[in-house]
């Protein structure tokens, strides 16, 4: 099994915004795709040195090669459309995990 993590680190002014944007967006997208096993949006506790707010966004996926097409296309996409959206408020990376 696949963990397909996203972090995210947003800009305060634009958290309720972002935050909506993956309940109404993200989540879909990747459900529609199957690779969204599972899915949890977590708050991360740290605290950042700017005042920003991060976020992990999580989904499980049975395969790999799933995964990977699902997060170079679609999962580019939308990305590319909340930059422009909100430019540097917003910044991401994706890891890929194999649950054991």
């Amino acid at each position: 099994m696949i963990l397909l993590n996203t972090t995210f680190h947003v800009h305060p002014s634009v958290d309720a915004a972002f935050r909506q944007w993956v309940k109404e967006k993200y989540l879909p997208a990747a459900e529609r795709a199957g690779v969204s096993l599972d899915p949890v949006v977590s708050r991360i506790l740290a605290e950042s040195e700017d005042g920003g707010v991060n976020y992990a966004v999580q989904f499980k996926s049975e395969k790999l090669d799933v995964a990977r097409r699902w997060h170079d296309t679609e999962a580019h996409a939308l990305k590319e459309s909340l930059h422009r959206l909100y430019g540097e408020r917003v910044l991401h990376f994706t890891t890929y995990m194999e649950i054991i």
